[in-house]
């Protein structure tokens, strides 16, 4: 049955890639007219319209390649050898998918490699890309610096090696390379060991997600052991006010009544027994402490070389730790399984000052990190 089925699957798909082929062959598309029809060749090499597809595309897609390179070589266009490159390698392409059709190489007379073209193609396009590089250089600003790293990249892909292409490259990317100072948070004594946990957090998540190769983060000390003499810009971060775990208790009192309890039996006048129901009641207290934790981080980005403050903004976050327990007078059955666990339960001990902090920055990283993600991507 799954053979039944399968069979005409097939059969469907080479009819779509057999007319897929012919319409890209009336509308100019002579690479992938032959390249559809040379994979149509290897399932059926007896297809007429996949041979014929081969023997017309085959030719006219090496011709218009060719075309493009004798006008890209005579345009004023200063990297005309990457854009040859791409041609060559596109005729290289497609001769292999021929060669290795048995069926096309039947119909075609000569199927034609430029692998030494290519070569050429390839050291003059490393030559134009590595001289773009060395104008960018003259330039000598961060974003000249940022198109001479990826010229000489370009270069390398090109030429491994070429000339000292490996060494241009650091330089570029030395002087592409946006250096950011981030500042210690300035806190009480007592929070200082989490403040600096903090911190750590932002850095390290700058620079695992990093938003771009382009931006270096050094704190003072590592910026001066790294010899960065003159970072471009300050992240400076300060928390306005903040409070850490502030006292607030409070109690709470409901009447609970219940319904339909069984409370014991009753004799009926023949002497039977039977079950008696009626309402329960209690008096629940509800005892709530809460901490409550909280602040703003004010942020400013400064630029070193023009002392003015680039980006300013204000990030708020809070955190509320409780506790909750309770009593009741009256029937327990009155009150329901929740109520009765926390009458049950006993005050349990509240965090400390430096875990109560980690928690109310929490929700303050979550919102700094894409912020500077952000800010740091047009870089």
């Amino acid at each position: 049955m799954i053979q039944r089925i399968f069979i005409p699957f097939i059969i469907c798909l080479l009819m779509i890639s057999c007319t897929a082929g012919k319409k890209a062959l009336e509308r100019g598309d002579y690479y992938n007219a032959t390249l559809l029809a040379a994979n149509r060749l290897r399932s059926n090499p007896n297809s007429e319209k996949a041979l014929q597809a081969v023997k017309e595309g085959y030719p006219m897609a090496i011709n218009y390649f060719q075309g493009k390179i004798d006008n890209a070589l005579t345009a004023n266009n200063p990297f005309k050898y990457s854009e040859v490159v791409g041609y060559y390698e596109s005729m290289n392409k497609l001769s292999d998918e021929v060669s290795r059709c048995p069926a096309a190489l039947k119909v075609l007379p000569k199927v034609n490699f430029y692998a030494n073209e290519l070569g050429h193609a390839k050291t003059a396009a490393a030559e134009e890309q590595y001289n773009a590089g060395l104008n960018n250089e003259k330039i000598n600003t961060r974003l000249s610096w940022k198109d001479a790293t990826m010229n000489y990249r370009q270069a390398a892909i090109f030429s491994p090696g070429y000339k000292d292409i490996d060494q241009r490259i650091e330089i570029a990317k030395q002087n592409a390379t946006l250096k950011v100072i981030v500042e210690q948070i300035q806190v009480t004594r007592k929070y200082q060991l989490t403040s600096d946990f903090f911190l750590n957090q932002v850095i390290e998540s700058l620079v695992r997600n990093r938003p771009n190769e382009f931006v270096a983060y050094y704190s003072p000390e590592s910026a001066e052991k790294a010899g960065i003499k003159k970072p471009d810009q300050l992240l400076r971060m300060n928390f306005d006010e903040f409070v850490v775990g502030q006292v607030y208790d409070k109690e709470s009192t409901s009447e609970l009544s219940r319904d339909s309890v069984e409370v014991g039996t009753v004799t009926l006048p023949d002497g039977k027994k039977m079950k008696a129901y009626n309402t329960v009641k209690a008096k629940l207290t509800i005892y709530r402490r809460e901490l409550i934790s909280n602040g703003v981080l004010d942020v400013s980005i400064i630029d070193l070389a023009k002392n003015n403050v680039i980006s300013q903004r204000k990030f708020p976050g809070q955190f509320v730790w409780f506790v909750e327990w309770g009593s009741y007078k009256g029937d327990e059955r009155a009150l329901n399984k929740d109520q009765l666990a926390i009458c049950n339960s006993k005050p349990r001990q509240a965090p400390g000052p430096q875990d109560l902090f980690v928690e109310f920055t929490k929700p303050i990283f979550n919102q700094l990190g894409p912020f500077l993600r952000s800010f740091y991507q047009k870089y």
